[in-house]
């Protein structure tokens, strides 16, 4: 039995398209399956609470949807000992799918999932907001505090991306308000502490991206060395730019030569915790769980298991 969590509204629509094509081809080869449909914000994390609650053994669950519906999944995902997870990615940006070149084509990946010959056992992150009621927000590909995140909350929001998507052109978005984010930088202080250990302060910061996989942002490569099996987060941080040099700097991650500058510091750990002067957006896999000044990020122990 497989269960696939369906966005139909992935891409702005494309969702429910490629989800016809997958439906016909599910038919032709008899495959037994329930498919449920993401109805609103949230909705894949109850959706894959119930599939693991009402159904005992392994559960096959396969996502069709972009980064967004992979991320409240996961959420939604207990223990994933007893999970075999597939996905058709059908998003603007497909980060994940594109760390883990999974197929963009949905008959592709879906025969894959059907008749899998690789799997691999992956990491994922967990952020949380010290001094604030809200529960901890687990992410597969990466998560963010400052300029990345004030990108992603403005992208989520922007008529342009739906505009953009019905030409599969979503990802250019990224790009554009990336650009205008640049202008309205604000300069703020922040003090981080890494594994509990080692603290620095940052009078300049920009922003910091705690990545599983090399990918964010519509595929921009922003952590090149990051590895998605290790158990532990690769870290961007970038500070003590002034806005020219943010222009400048933009053009490098595509390729991940950014992180040559002097004013960007990677490395890899299993917590890092970050405090700000001012409250600024959070984002976990591309979704804003939070308008923050304090989060607490790190590694979990427990892999999921993928099929590729």
């Amino acid at each position: 039995m497989y269960y696939f969590i369906v966005n139909p509204q992935s891409s702005s629509g494309l969702g429910i398209k490629e989800w016809a094509i997958v439906k016909e081809e599910l038919a032709k080869q008899n495959v037994l399956y329930q498919a449920y449909f993401t109805e609103y914000m949230g909705h894949a994390i109850k959706l894959a609470k119930q599939i693991c609650t009402e159904n005992e053994g392994i559960k096959n669950i396969v996502v069709l949807g972009g980064d967004g519906t992979i991320n409240e999944v996961i959420n939604g995902i207990d223990r994933y000992s007893e999970v075999l997870l597939g996905y058709i990615p059908s998003g603007s940006s497909n980060d994940l799918a594109r760390s883990l070149n999974i197929p963009r084509d949905p008959l592709e990946a879906l025969a894959h999932i059907l008749k899998p010959t690789k799997f691999k056992y992956l990491d994922h992150g967990i952020m949380s907001f010290p001094g604030l009621d809200l529960a901890p927000r687990k992410f597969s590909c990466s998560s963010g505090i400052g300029y990345d995140a004030n990108v992603c909350n403005e992208v989520q929001s922007s008529p342009l991306k739906k505009s953009l998507n019905h030409f599969h052109l979503g990802k250019f978005v990224y790009y554009l308000i990336t650009i205008k984010q640049i202008v309205t930088l604000k300069n703020m202080s922040a003090t981080i502490i890494v594994d509990g250990v080692r603290k620095e302060s940052y009078n300049g910061f920009v922003f910091a991206c705690n990545m599983i996989h090399k990918y964010e942002g519509g595929g921009l490569m922003m952590a090149p060395d990051a590895d998605p099996t290790d158990g532990k987060l690769s870290i961007c941080l970038v500070h003590d730019l002034k806005r020219l040099q943010c222009f400048m700097l933009l053009p490098t991650i595509i390729k991940g030569s950014h992180v040559k500058h002097k004013n960007v510091e990677t490395f890899n750990c299993s917590e890092i915790e970050i405090i700000t002067s001012e409250v600024t957006s959070i984002h976990t896999d591309g979704e804003i769980p939070a308008v923050y000044s304090h989060i607490k990020v790190s590694c979990l122990p427990e892999q999921m298991r993928m099929i590729l």
